[in-house]
């Protein structure tokens, strides 16, 4: 018998015992005894699956949970580690998209990238090029990738923080900050920022998906050159936009906070403390901007010029680095040039710092006596870049921008009141994910939100899942229902990137431990060369058993011998491209009557009746084409059909997908 479906709205603290049955009994009893919690949302850009160490510290200490098989045995994190044996992993955790933008905005809204349409980065312009694809390996001209959504726009999209001001009736509204990275609007455009999403304050967040880059000093590389405030706004001086409530001292010299990371640490134990003393519950959104390129270590970790000149030899390892011990789980003298272990001292300089930022932040949760209802999201906006060196995702495969496990595995620890201390859940679950987890924290329902925010954040326009069943280690009330009216697509997990982005456009679903992909371009292109990062070959579908292939090995790619998984999952994804307008990448190809020479046309929008021209790829491809050919749109929108114009009747016009 198929289980009951979950009513969004029922899934609030402190309702009527009519809907009682449906949350978890361990939340019901901290709602009815606590006041909403506070939330830590602490983002971390680029970080991979493999780049946190959960073994020791260096002074021998051991933690009961090791952290999972494929931990990093380079890194030093020994406040991860904690936060990790204090609260639950989530083994199998992914990015709603391989690259930032997207998967920012997913975070935010609860809603997939392909549904707002934000599916690539809002700094990128269209058809930046073919990727990896040289001009001369080419078979046809690429697709062209469709229009940009280039703004989360707060007139049509609700963020988490928006939800949250509408509170409980009985309760304080929550006081909500944005520290660190936004990226998810345009550069010219005006009132997107934060504080237009519901933020009471925005320190550092703008446009900019990453600070300026070159050899810089690593601890200077957020200030001067007139450039600062608009990459990093009120980060200097809060005080100027708000005062007289920023507990900030103007007397004391930013200065000594040298380091971007500190910097933004700095202004969130700020604000920790701003709420505490105002008595409200509140929710922090610190984005930090590393581990992201530039590279630069920390001023105290170089040898004192805090330069990324990658032909100076880097220092001072044994500070940062886990070069201790002589057993087999250290990795004591990485191969220099490894792309199997992690090797770069300025990248685990990066991570350290990232891994001080939570400890100092658990501290003063600690020394305030908020601890105990404060809960902590700890995440990676996507996966670990390889490019240049920068880190290793083995045994994942390929990185940042891709589709593959590289790309969208990424660490996630959840800490807080109720939640099992030194849990683990494998569980598939991803970023859409946590705006109707925070929102049931809180106790506030998506119907209460949307009055407040005039904008739809209905159950049926969310598409994440509520995580808090699965807080207390027991899965068997967790249901990832998709669409209602199937239980096709039950617990499965979607992606749509129609862009070029070091890979060809694809789409990917994940479901019951298979991954199926289907990459938006043609077979005999994909297979005729390799993907540069990995060596592996694309190809036109792939089907994957994670729970055995969690390489996703090119050579057991499980398409040929598994057609019927394939076609199954094949047409659940495409039923979901569907369900959300998904803008699709569009090409035309004319086959000939045997089915055995395509030729491919240049890039051409969809449109139901073609005004003939010779720039119109189109009426190009009729004009080519004999009695018995066939022409295929690729459109831009799944389901969209063509006619064929008058008198070709010995030509066959059909649309793809």
């Amino acid at each position: 018998m198929r289980p009951p479906i979950k009513d969004f709205t029922a899934l609030i603290f402190g309702l009527t015992a009519l809907f009682s049955h449906l949350l978890h009994p361990a939340t019901i009893t901290a709602k009815e005894s606590n006041p909403p919690p506070n939330i830590v949302f602490f983002l971390v850009d680029d970080l991979g699956w493999t780049d946190i160490n959960g073994w020791e510290s260096p002074n021998g200490q051991r933690y009961d949970n090791p952290g999972g098989e494929h931990d990093s045995r380079y890194y030093y994190t020994p406040n991860i580690a904690k936060l990790r044996n204090e609260g639950m992993r989530f083994t199998n955790a992914y990015a709603s998209c391989p690259f930032c933008g997207p998967s920012r905005a997913s975070i935010l809204t609860g809603k997939y990238p392909a549904r707002i349409g934000f599916t690539n980065n809002n700094t990128h312009d269209q058809n930046q090029g073919r990727g990896p694809f040289p001009v001369e390996e080419m078979i046809f001209t690429e697709p062209t990738e469709p229009e940009l959504v280039r703004n989360l726009d707060p007139a049509k999209e609700t963020t988490i923080a928006r939800a949250l001001q509408s509170g409980k009736s009985d309760e304080t509204p929550y006081l909500s900050c944005s520290i660190g990275k936004w990226h998810v609007y345009s550069q010219g455009s005006d009132k997107l920022g934060p504080e237009y999403h519901g933020f009471d304050y925005n320190i550092g967040g703008s446009y900019r998906g990453q600070p300026v880059g070159g050899n810089r000093p690593g601890w200077n590389f957020y200030r001067g050159d007139g450039w600062s405030s608009e990459y990093f706004p009120n980060l200097e001086s809060p005080l100027a936009n708000y005062a007289p409530d920023w507990p900030s001292d103007n007397s004391r010299s930013f200065k000594e906070f040298d380091y971007l990371t500190d910097a933004l640490t700095h202004r969130a134990l700020e604000f920790i403390e701003l709420a505490d003393k105002r008595e409200k519950p509140f929710f922090l959104y610190l984005s930090h901007y590393g581990v992201h390129s530039p590279m630069q270590a920390k001023r105290y970790d170089t040898n004192g010029d805090g330069l990324i000149d990658p032909s100076e030899p880097e220092v001072h390892a044994g500070l940062f680095a886990q070069r201790w011990g002589s057993d087999e789980r250290h990795e004591i003298n990485p191969p220099e040039s490894s792309t199997e272990f992690h090797t770069r001292y300025t990248y685990a300089s990066m991570v350290k710092s990232i891994d001080e930022s939570l400890g100092q932040i658990m501290d003063r949760l600690d020394s305030i006596g908020l601890t105990d209802n404060t809960v902590i999201f700890f995440y990676s906006d996507n996966g670990g870049v390889e490019r240049n060196g920068f880190t290793s995702n083995n045994p994942l495969r390929s990185e940042k921008t891709h589709g593959y496990e590289g790309g969208t595995r990424v660490p996630l620890i959840v800490r807080g009141p109720g939640i099992e201390a030194n849990g683990v859940s494998a569980t598939p679950v991803t970023g859409v994910d946590f705006f109707p987890t925070i929102l049931e924290l809180a106790g506030i329902s998506a119907t209460k939100a949307e009055r407040v925010s005039g904008n739809g954040v209905s159950r049926n326009e969310i598409d994440g899942v509520s995580l808090v069943s699965l807080f207390d280690g027991d899965a068997s009330d967790f249901i990832r229902e998709n669409d209602p009216s199937t239980e096709a697509d039950d617990g499965a997990i979607f992606w749509h990137v129609p862009h070029y982005k070091h890979s060809a456009p694809y789409s990917a679903i994940i479901k019951d431990g298979m991954k199926f992909m289907r990459f938006w371009e043609d077979g005999d292109n994909l297979k005729n060369r390799p993907e540069p990062e990995d060596g592996y070959f694309m190809s036109e579908k792939e089907l994957y058993d994670l729970s055995s292939n969690i390489g996703e090995s090119g050579a057991r790619n499980l398409y040929a011998t598994n057609r019927s998984v394939a076609a199954e999952l094949e047409t659940v994804l495409i039923h979901w491209l569907k369900s959300v307008d998904a803008a699709m990448p569009t090409a035309i190809r004319r086959s000939n009557r045997q089915g055995t020479d395509h030729q491919w046309y240049s890039s051409w929008l969809l449109k139901q009746n073609p005004i003939p021209s010779e720039n119109d790829s189109f009426q190009e491809a009729i004009n080519d084409a004999k009695s018995g050919d066939t022409i295929t749109v690729f459109p831009s929108q799944i389901g969209e059909s063509v006619e064929s114009p008058p008198g070709l009747n010995p030509v066959s016009i059909e649309t793809a997908y």
